[in-house]
């Protein structure tokens, strides 16, 4: 049996199991129960099972399944298959999200009432819900991520506008603009000082973590000779901004144009589509400290056959490195439905259509099962009502 294994290697044998058999197995025993709940335990088996795990989730119209792409020979074969529904978060059985965020196996989820947000492990189940500091603006924008890549020191980065009140209707509404960081740790949020404007997070649904930072394709004015379209980070550890070249940019390249996604937290894939000609996705090689980014082609697919609708935009992809192929979910801004493709060298197929589409864009999403435990919100202490109503006494005798 393997109780009788040295524990070394018992842990060296569970380390390579599947996250997900292992979360169903978490209450066999107290050993492997307070096992699978270490730190060093968890990065192990993230570290061991990330390259072999191809989970696919899709956010459509308010709520979040799991899906399967499959690309056996040709584009007859290839297809996308819902391999369920969701419904694990606060075991609700109809939780409506408008939006999701991943970062090292938990989902920050946003509902539809943009009135609060959930931390969420799809693998255990775990959730915690984030309090906001006053409330939760619809204009909010957030980006998902940790620091030093800890699975206990993860972060949110909220980013709220807002215009001020005016009397005339003439005139110019001035726009505030709010940046603040909400720790786990601390289960609080605070203010981040010095931030401009230039760095505003336009809209959070392009945003993604790689390794603990976040990334999104940014419009800024400010920079040198510009404006640019760059790729812009905020590392959560320094709490930096930084900014960063994108693959075969030119000046004059639409901003829609471009889109970003992550493949097996390993890689950012950068898809840039030239309308009526072709789309190319990028992968990064190698992001350093400096500045400084490598990319290689890893895709090109010519829309000599695909017809996609005449008044398009892609708005979320996933990209399959093994079988060279990317998921692209495009919607129709003139008939309303979203429309989903598998696509690559010599494959063009539509595989799902959704007819009437919800006011939320799809998000298709690359996810790796962990283990990783969401810190429990501090317990705050509440008022003693006895020392309280000592003092409204002493008050009332001094008085």
């Amino acid at each position: 049996m393997i109780s009788d294994l040295p524990h070394d290697l018992e842990i060296e044998i569970l380390a390579r199991v599947p996250t997900k058999s292992l979360a169903k197995l978490h209450t066999t025993c107290k050993r492997w129960y307070a096992l699978f709940k270490d730190p060093k335990f968890v990065m192990k088996n993230n570290n061991l099972r990330k390259s072999s795990s191809k989970e696919v989730m899709l956010l459509l119209d308010y709520r979040v399944y799991s899906i399967s792409v499959d690309r056996v020979h040709n584009s007859i074969d290839a297809s996308m298959e819902f391999t369920g529904r969701l419904k694990r978060l606060q075991d609700s059985k109809d939780v409506k999200l408008s939006r999701i965020w991943h970062c090292n196996g938990l989902v920050l989820c946003c509902r539809k009432d943009i009135k609060s947000l959930v931390v969420w492990n799809p693998c255990t189940g775990e959730t915690r819900s984030i309090k906001p500091s006053k409330f939760y603006r619809r204009t909010d924008n957030y980006a998902f991520g940790c620091g030093n890549s800890s699975c206990h020191d993860y972060k949110i980065l909220r980013c709220s506008s807002y215009g001020t009140n005016c009397v005339d209707f003439h005139q110019v509404v001035q726009v505030v603009l709010n940046f603040e960081m909400y720790e786990f740790s601390t289960d609080s949020w605070r203010v981040l000082d010095g931030v401009t404007d230039r760095w505003r997070l336009h809209c959070s649904d392009d945003v993604v973590s790689l390794k603990g930072n976040a990334y999104w394709i940014h419009f800024d004015k400010e920079a040198d000779d510009g404006p640019w379209i760059v790729l812009l980070s905020f590392n959560f550890t320094t709490e930096v901004f930084v900014s960063l070249p994108l693959p075969d940019y030119k000046k004059g390249c639409v901003y829609g144009d471009l889109l970003i996604s992550v493949v097996r937290e390993e890689h950012l894939a950068v898809l840039h589509h030239v309308v009526g000609t072709e789309m190319t996705v990028w992968l990064s090689n190698k992001i350093t400290e400096a500045k400084e980014v490598s990319w290689s082609k890893f895709l090109v697919v010519s829309f000599d056959i695909l017809k996609l609708p005449l008044y398009s935009r892609e708005m979320t992809f996933w990209v399959d490195v093994e079988n060279k192929v990317l998921v692209s979910c495009v919607r129709d801004m003139e008939g309303g439905g979203d429309h989903f493709y598998i696509l690559g060298e010599g494959l063009h197929k539509q595989v799902y259509e959704v007819t009437e589409a919800s006011w939320i864009w799809p998000c298709l999403m690359g996810y790796v099962p962990s283990l990783c435990h969401i810190p429990k919100e501090k317990r705050r202490r509440k008022p003693n009502r006895a020392h309280n109503q000592g003092i409204r006494r002493r008050n009332i005798i001094n008085g």
